[in-house]
């Protein structure tokens, strides 16, 4: 029986359909055929007359049969599915590698930023910086570096909103895992970052080790509270998009972001 979990309900007290047990509930998403209602979570009971398993929309009270049936089709269907599936996974992959490699990037890009060659005479010509070198020496922090704040705020605050999309985005796209193992990955995920991004700036410039330490682990400190509140208000917040962008025919497709958090999904 397709997308219907075989598992028998021993209460008594859930008793429907004329009095009789149900024997399963719908496990899957499975759409009303009537008003496109998510069927999930609801109890499945045979027909008296024919033996069939069928399920009742509490939305618009529409019995329909509570599996897929099989067709001809059905094996075509399957391999496609796996491919589908297969895709999804790689998709979701790549997007969470370049959420971590954006993150190491914005570490980087600061110490590149405030750093300059040795050697190096600046000149500011109609609010532009100008700088020719005599010589390339070792790498210096730029003192004369201007919009000092602006700079640090924005690439601080960028790395915020990018560690908040990651959290976000695995509280969406994996939402069977428990609450520690998102937890787990949004603080190890920004740690780990900044000991690789540290070990590349000790090998480029040594004598800025410690200097360098400070914005980097500024940067793992701002992306763990990004990943944290991205994990604490991911699914709300998709939720509310979800609710302001899309229609309600739509929304019961998108249940799971109900489920995950033993809510009630939205209706039809």
């Amino acid at each position: 029986m397709n997308s219907v979990a075989q598992r028998t309900l021993a209460t008594t007290s859930d008793r429907s359909n004329n009095g009789a047990a149900p024997v399963a509930v719908i496990d899957l998403d499975r759409f009303c055929d009537g008003c496109g209602y998510n069927l999930r979570t609801l109890p499945v009971y045979l027909d008296d007359r024919t033996g069939i398993p069928v399920v009742r929309c509490t939305e618009c009270g529409r019995y329909q049969a509570a599996s897929d049936g099989a067709t001809a089709l059905r094996p075509w269907l399957n391999r496609l599915t796996a491919l589908f599936l297969w895709a999804w996974v790689l998709t979701v992959f790549s997007g969470f590698v370049l959420i971590v490699l954006g993150e190491g990037a914005l570490a980087y890009a600061t110490l590149d930023e405030l750093t300059v060659r040795g050697g190096a005479t600046t000149q500011i010509i109609n609010n532009t910086v100008i700088r020719t070198w005599q010589r390339m020496g070792p790498l210096e922090v730029d003192t004369a570096y201007r919009d000092y704040w602006l700079f640090i705020s924005g690439i601080y605050g960028s790395s915020f909103l990018l560690a908040f999309t990651g959290g976000m985005y695995l509280m969406i796209v994996v939402p069977h895992w428990r609450r520690v193992a998102y937890t787990g990955v949004v603080l190890a995920v920004p740690l780990l970052v900044g000991l690789v991004v540290a070990f590349s700036w000790n090998e480029q410039a040594p004598h800025l080790f410690g200097w360098g330490l400070t914005y980097v682990a500024a940067h793992a400190g701002v992306q763990v509270l990004g990943g944290v509140l991205g994990v604490v208000l991911g699914r709300p917040a998709a939720r509310m998009l979800v609710r302001l962008v899309l229609p309600a025919s739509i929304r019961p497709r998108l249940a799971y972001l109900w489920l995950a958090d033993n809510k009630p999904f939205p209706k039809a």
